[in-house]
């Protein structure tokens, strides 16, 4: 798998991310204060400088030592933070200097009407030479105790200017954010080698010792077993997965011995077929020489002979015998179906003509519900034909007293056909509760798949008595009847026949409701159940 898609890498960078952007906002935040109360201290500093020049300034000319104002200014202009000090007059000429060379410069007028115009404290940041300054302009005024030497005329002696320079501050500013990003980084490496150490022991080990195990599993391996976990999410997980290869093994074996069971039956009744088959072939002959005779013997008695009577009584009874070996022979021996072109509903009307001059049938009334548009099969008419007269004529022998047959057609496709499956829970003509018939049964149907999906669905409801619940698991069943006549082979014929053409019979009943079967037919190419094509 991928670096970049394993969870260990989308963890740790969706830790860092997120501590990254917390750590990153809160350290923004922080400098950002600390920017500003760094800012506000400076200005309150040259604030207070300020003040205490143009006191003692006024000290200094008050007590007539004009010429200590020059000594204080460059004094105070020696501090590494200080730009300039100057004192200029009304009219822009400087006065006095912390930088003796400016000393008798002229302001230009635009700065000079700006500096007037200000308050008597103005305090304004400027940018000189690409860096920060703070800039304080003081008027300074003319009190009573100047008239002496400035007389009363203006108002304003002069100007202090002071700038001061945020460099230190800007320098004290950028290490605390240097620190802050170190420290910001280095939280997130810990974070992120602690988070990768934690992944890796409490989610990468354990789910990789689960896909381990998972991948034994597939491969058929069902002695694997996720290791103890921890008692949290990952470890009630491989609890599960353990719990779940428990019942798979167990399914598993219970499905082996089915198969093993049913393959030792199904090798009892090939047994069983060849000796019924090679019997019934010794008994075919013979009865139909012991029908020609008595038949022989029939005709030669007088009409009013009692005999006659015994004599068609004894035929009826040989000819019974003849039909049970022929299913018998059908059985043992199916013949292999005679693919061709094979229009459903013609081959249903065929059976139904038959069964028009059976007396029985007259008292049953059919019901045709066929849709339109049926595609063609490629099936054998012939075959089909007699699961369909198997089924009608069991449907007419259940209602001796009269009633209705409903038969209904349509087209349907593999998830159509499945949800009918699930919704009856009945396969092969059961209502199987065993689990391993009905995971065997699922297997069949998904074996037999037409290539295109599509199923022709037919289904014959009857209104007689039903079919009794413990009764409904043994009708496939061959011999099993609950007729006094009947040899107990026709739907175990029928099935097989269906069964070969890549199709499924199905039977469902309640008692008092009458009976349902449906067979289902392949549309198009099919693979029989031993994974040959059967055309």
């Amino acid at each position: 798998m991928p670096v970049l898609h394993s969870l260990k890498v989308k963890f740790v960078a969706a830790l860092i991310l997120l501590v990254g952007l917390v750590i990153g906002l809160s350290t923004w935040w922080t400098l950002e204060v600390h920017r500003k109360h760094m800012l506000h201290a400076t200005e309150d500093k040259v604030r207070a400088l300020t003040e205490a020049i143009d006191r003692g300034i006024h000290v200094a000319m008050r007590e007539g030592r004009s010429q200590d104002v020059q000594r204080i200014l460059e004094e105070v202009g020696r501090d590494p933070d200080i730009e300039k000090i100057i004192i200029f007059d009304t009219h822009g000429k400087i006065l006095r200097a912390s930088q003796v060379d400016l000393v008798g410069r002229v302001l230009d007028r635009d700065r000079l009407s700006r500096y007037l115009d200000q308050a008597d404290l103005a305090v304004t940041g400027l940018h000189e030479n690409g860096q920060l300054v703070q800039s304080v302009v003081k008027k300074i005024r003319n009190r009573p105790e100047c008239f002496a030497c400035h007389g009363t005329g203006e108002a304003v002696n002069g100007i202090l200017h002071v700038d001061m320079s945020f460099r230190k501050t800007q320098e004290q500013i950028a290490e605390m954010e240097g620190t802050a990003l170190w420290t910001m980084l280095l939280t997130a490496a810990v974070l992120a080698a602690g988070g990768a150490i934690l992944m890796v022991r409490l989610v990468e080990r354990p789910v990789g010792s689960l896909i381990r195990a998972m991948a034994k599993v597939e491969g058929g391996d069902l002695e694997t077993r996720a290791g103890p976990g921890q008692r949290d999410e990952l470890g009630r997980l491989a609890d599960s997965f353990n719990t779940m290869v428990d019942r798979l093994k167990a399914a598993r074996a219970e499905i082996e011995a089915f198969h093993h069971q049913r393959l030792a039956r199904a090798e009892r009744l090939a047994t069983l077929g060849e000796l019924a088959a090679s019997l019934a072939h010794e008994v075919k002959n013979p009865l139909a020489g012991i029908a020609g005779a008595i038949q022989v013997m029939a005709d030669e008695l007088p009409e009013a002979d009692p005999k006659r009577e015994i004599m068609r009584e004894i035929l009826e009874q040989v000819h019974r015998l003849d039909k049970t070996v022929r299913d018998l022979l059908a059985f043992a021996r199916p013949g292999k179906p005679d693919i061709g072109p094979c229009d459903i509903h013609q081959v249903l009307d065929r059976v139904l003509i038959l069964l028009a001059e059976n007396p029985a049938a007259k008292q049953v009334r059919v019901v045709r519900a066929y849709q339109p548009g049926v595609p063609s099969l490629d099936a054998d008419s012939k075959q089909l034909g007699q699961v369909f007269l198997n089924l009608l004529l069991n449907a007419i022998q259940a209602m001796p007293t009269g009633g209705s047959v409903t038969i209904a057609t349509r087209l349907v496709r593999n998830g159509d056909r499945q949800s009918v499956v699930a919704s009856t829970g009945q396969f092969g003509g059961t209502e199987r509760s065993d689990r391993r018939d009905q995971l065997t049964n699922r297997l069949m149907y998904q074996s037999t798949s037409p290539s295109d999906g599509r199923w022709v669905e037919v289904t014959l409801t009857d209104t007689g008595p039903g079919i009794p619940p413990h009764l409904l698991q043994d009708i496939f069943n061959p011999f099993f009847t609950t007729k006094h006549r009947g040899s107990g082979l026709g739907l175990s014929v029928s099935r097989r026949i269906v069964e070969d053409h890549g199709g499924w019979i199905e039977a469902e009943s309640s008692p008092g409701q009458g009976a349902t079967f449906r067979v289902w037919l392949p549309v198009g190419a099919v693979t029989h159940r031993t994974g040959e094509p059967l055309a």
